[in-house]
């Protein structure tokens, strides 16, 4: 039986990565670099277009304004390394679960390739998972949940883990830290952004509202009642999916916000 499960997930690996070295390098970031552009040239940054276009920005304007300087430079070195950087954050990301024996490295034959998805497509997603993983721990943890609230949204639901741990203060300010850096969205005109889902972007939220709403609120209930478990982030890597308005096969590696911990600590790091 042992074997045979081996031989699953190997055969799925195979398959997931296969799928993921298909996928076109770099496409995602034409929406950072356009986004850029068009902020740098006074143009409208939430500009519309197809759910699914490369160049639909979605993020708070502070990552727009990041790559601004960008913009100077060649986009094809620009490309090739910011998807570097984010293949990097992927591996590293991936580097805990080797250290939990046999489960670990089965976790593994399935995270590794669609973290190596989002980025070979160039998307924020890896390194958006490093810092959680990295920072939500630490003093500086509402500070890296609001960063990355304010790129995919559905960070933000980890404050309920410090609410649940009675971390009042740490939870008020992961919520205000998120409001200042997506404020500065409302100065822009919002008349273009698009929430809706493209092909292979379905979530519960677009197949049932009546089915969304239930498992995304008892996944938040769930966070709130492990809060002081070790599977505090678990729940909340869990719940952070079944929150999400549009779903990409990349987005699991929201799991390994609670899969990357140490066995058993809770303990907020230095």
């Amino acid at each position: 039986m042992v074997a045979g499960l081996a031989v699953l997930l190997a055969l799925t690996s195979y398959a997931l990565l296969t799928y993921a070295l298909s996928r076109d390098v770099g496409s995602d970031v034409s929406a950072y670099w356009e986004a850029a552009e068009r902020l740098r040239t006074g143009e409208t940054l939430y500009a519309a277009g197809a759910a699914n276009a490369p160049d639909l920005y979605r993020y708070a304007p502070w990552f727009a304004a990041a790559w601004i300087p960008l913009t100077f430079l060649p986009r094809e070195a620009v490309t090739a390394g910011w998807v570097g950087l984010m293949f990097a954050a992927a591996v590293i990301s991936l580097l805990p679960l080797l250290r939990r024996g046999p489960s670990g490295w089965a976790a593994l034959t399935i995270f590794a390739p669609t973290q190596i998805e989002g980025a070979i497509y160039g998307n924020v997603q890896p390194l958006l998972v490093l810092m959680l993983l990295w920072g939500v721990e630490r003093r500086s943890g509402p500070l890296w949940i609001a960063l990355s609230a304010s790129l995919k949204a559905v960070p933000i639901v980890l404050a309920i883990v410090y609410a649940g741990r009675g971390e009042w203060g740490r939870a008020a300010l992961a919520l205000g830290l998120t409001v200042l850096v997506v404020a500065p969205a409302l100065l822009f005109d919002l008349s273009g952004y698009s929430v809706i889902s493209g092909p292979r972007q379905e979530s519960l939220a677009g197949i049932s509202f009546l089915l969304f709403v239930p498992v995304a609120s008892a996944s938040l209930v769930a966070t709130w009642l492990l809060a002081r478990t070790r599977f505090a982030w678990l729940a909340g890597g869990l719940a952070m999916i079944l929150t999400l308005p549009r779903y990409l096969d990349y987005q699991i590696g929201f799991l390994l916000v609670g899969l990357g911990r140490r066995p058993g600590s809770s303990r907020r790091l230095p």
